[in-house]
């Protein structure tokens, strides 16, 4: 029985998907760095942006190359996935919830508050600079486990990333895909997630649960 649900941010409650990977481009394009194809960008999305640079750009400061990153992204307006705050309410009532993401933190509170959704509904909210490990080592969870003090079967990750689903699966917790992010339904099903537990995005999340929550 599931009693505690965990979301994951970025392109599972807020669509920045577009926003993100322009600003990777443009930041390496001011700084004269060399240029990434944007698919390449966005399969690495689910892992801390400080990986990222130092993956396709080892050489350069990371905190220069997220300076500006950070401030092209801020500079947009983001939105909610679709159904995503109405789905945390109605969820609230019955779940314990929390937010875990690959997301920095100058970023996540600005983004939760620009979809004008509350902190009060999660019992905490853990961004990448609050985490010792990331995605996909399962050892992300460790904070969380501690601060739930469940039954790992009774807790659901929900993500939209193939890096989600590896931790989920090493740290023997229960995943939900969706597919609002840059991932297929193939891409999840070829790693091994069952059909039913791949949603088109988090709007149909109370629907699965009623049958398997």
């Amino acid at each position: 029985m599931i009693k505690a649900i965990i979301f994951d941010v970025d392109n599972t409650l807020i669509n920045t998907g577009r926003i993100s990977t322009r600003a990777y481009i443009e930041t390496a394009k001011q700084l004269g760095l060399k240029q990434v194809p944007a698919r390449e960008i966005r399969k690495m999305f689910g892992i801390p942006s400080r990986i990222i640079i130092k993956k396709f750009w080892p050489k350069i400061d990371i905190k220069k190359f997220q300076r500006i990153e950070h401030q092209k992204i801020l500079a947009k307006k983001v939105k909610e996935i679709p159904g995503a705050k109405q789905v945390v309410k109605q969820l609230y009532k019955k779940y314990t919830l929390g937010l875990l993401s690959s997301k920095t933190r100058i970023l996540m509170y600005p983004h939760l508050k620009q979809i004008n959704l509350s902190e009060k509904f999660f019992k905490f909210i853990y961004s990448s600079d609050d985490l010792r490990y990331h995605k996909p080592n399962p050892k992300v969870f460790s904070k969380a486990f501690k601060e739930l003090n469940f039954k790992r079967n009774e807790i659901l990750y929900i993500g939209d990333s193939i890096h989600d689903f590896k931790a989920t699966k090493k740290a023997n917790l229960n995943f939900i895909a969706v597919l609002t992010g840059t991932y297929k339904k193939r891409d999840f099903r070829k790693i091994g997630l069952k059909n039913e537990n791949v949603l088109k995005s988090i709007k149909y999340l109370p629907q699965w649960l009623e049958k398997n929550g």
